[in-house]
């Protein structure tokens, strides 16, 4: 794939030039790209760089990748898993139960709302739903399950196509998930939302990774060459708040029920009726220390060297290893092993197609049943947060809980 990329010189949220590179991950390809035969060697790679702004302490790139076409036929989508459709249902019951319990008729717009997983618990509850989806195929789909979806890349200009009812100040719940830090200009969509969003109750929910638990949890797969920012709580309210927003809770799903290092925050509008809610000045000092985050790239590197010999301690002893999800974190953690090309497969629930291969290290791509038609001694699981649910689904194939490797427990130095 060719992709134009270009460089920025100044901080994406506050745009001081304050900005210091505290990790850099050589010829990384994009998160969710996977290749055929006819293209292997051909992929997208180009050096992640990671940056830390010393002035809003905004986690980000420097650059930006021409994503346009990518996305259109982009098909990610955890519609499928049990934990994530029990998330859906809890973030949706507690946000109508907490901030709208007499309140009927609501207006719920949805910015990268994929298959309609997210919206559908919304609409069940007497909403009515709107989803911004970039890909046509999974537009598609929402739209066959009778979720209301724009096809397109949600920007600045993209306020003027909502229907009439969306726009003017309607909508009273705007919803992103891990959508918002893929946006190159997260400021313009917090300021659109406003053209939209009610101000007297409206409210604006945002799912991110916590850049404070990936660190130490030395989650490197979630560098990517398609996430512009990460944010911790502290920088998270330092934004909002100065696009004039408050943020109100960092607690609306109970963290038993988040999926891996979720960040959630509910915000308003300033002048809304919510701001008595409105959460007192987080200050988290290590996010402060530009050592920390020098600190936690040297971990990082560390953890990549664990799962390096992690691999080369089974294979080497004769074992067989596959690896278990073939999404982001799968393929950019082999991307970033010098020996993930050791993995004799890459099994997902819902590949992404049939004789395909991850970027890179080229591992090829099955369903399920490939575990069943060539087995392996071990399994690798990149999709740790669903651990107990990939346990579940692959007991009827034989296999136990000791051959089970979390990716998370081996980078953090638990397994060796």
């Amino acid at each position: 794939m060719q992709a134009i990329v270009s460089y920025r010189k100044s901080c994406r949220c506050c745009q001081s030039t304050n900005l210091v590179q505290i990790l850099s991950l050589p010829d990384m390809p994009l998160h969710d790209q996977f290749i055929t035969d006819e293209l292997l060697g051909q992929e997208f790679k180009a050096n992640l760089d990671i940056y830390v702004c010393l002035n809003c302490y905004t986690v980000q790139t420097q650059h930006d990748v021409d994503l346009s076409a990518y996305y259109e036929d982009y098909q990610y989508s955890v519609g499928h898993s049990k934990t994530a459709t029990n998330f859906m249902e809890v973030i949706a019951d507690s946000l109508l139960k907490k901030y709208f319990p007499n309140t009927h008729n609501l207006r719920v717009l949805e910015v990268g709302s994929g298959d309609g997983s997210q919206l559908l618990p919304f609409k069940q509850r007497g909403c009515e739903v709107l989803g911004y989806e970039p890909s046509a195929s999974v537009a598609k789909i929402a739209e066959d399950r009778g979720i209301r979806t724009i096809q397109g890349l949600f920007d600045k200009n993209s306020v003027d196509k909502l229907p009439e009812n969306f726009k003017h100040e309607n909508v009273d719940i705007v919803i992103t998930s891990y959508t918002f830090d893929h946006l190159p200009d997260p400021v313009e969509f917090l300021q659109a939302v406003k053209l939209i969003l009610n101000p007297d109750r409206g409210l604006l929910v945002v799912e991110v990774h916590d850049i404070e638990k990936l660190l130490l949890r030395r989650e490197y797969c979630l560098f990517q060459h398609e996430h512009s920012i990460y944010l911790s709580e502290m920088a998270a309210q330092t934004m909002l708040e100065r696009q004039g927003y408050a943020i109100i809770d960092f607690d609306i799903v109970p963290e038993s029920v988040r999926r891996a290092n979720s960040l959630i925050f509910v915000a308003t509008p300033h002048q809304s009726s919510f701001t008595s809610k409105k959460i007192s000045s987080v200050d988290q000092p290590n996010l402060r220390m530009l050592g920390f985050y020098q600190s936690q790239s040297a971990q990082i590197q560390e953890g990549i060297h664990n799962l390096e010999r992690l691999v080369d301690k089974l294979t080497q002893a004769g074992r067989k290893v596959a690896g278990y999800g073939a999404g982001g974190r799968g393929i950019l953690t082999l991307a970033a092993m010098s020996n993930g090309n050791k993995l004799e497969y890459l099994v997902d629930k819902k590949p992404k197609g049939v004789g395909i291969y991850t970027s890179k290290s080229h591992v090829p791509v099955f369903g399920l049943e490939k575990l069943k038609e060539s087995p392996v001694d071990d399994i690798l699981v990149f999709s740790f947060g669903y651990m107990k649910e990939i346990q579940e689904d692959l007991e009827p194939f034989g296999y136990k809980a000791e051959q089970f490797y979390s990716m998370i427990d081996v980078t953090e130095g638990k397994v060796s």
